[in-house]
């Protein structure tokens, strides 16, 4: 998934946005989200993550503090590995 802001939105300038991007990070497993990657492009001002989770709403109620402050992408996506397997029945 993505997450964008701007300069003004920044978490960076905003203690109290901060602390709560800081406490979902820190409780995302406590959500049913694991978190596999985090990278952030501080000048572009954006994140990038790859979450594991069994369910799209665990991802949405993890992701919902920084809904507030930029936009979101947050593609579903399976395993290619998988998607192979499930694809040998498309053939038939």
């Amino acid at each position: 998934m993505s997450h964008t802001h701007s300069y003004q939105t920044c978490p960076a300038h905003n203690p109290e946005i901060k602390s709560q991007i800081a406490n979902a990070l820190q409780t995302a497993s406590e959500k049913g989200v694991e978190l596999e990657m985090v990278t952030v492009d501080g000048p572009g001002h954006a994140f990038f993550m790859l979450l594991e989770a069994d369910s799209y709403e665990a991802i949405m109620n993890f992701f919902e503090p920084l809904l507030e402050i930029g936009d979101a992408d947050i593609p579903p996506v399976m395993d290619f590995a998988a998607v192979l397997d499930l694809s040998k029945d498309w053939d038939e």
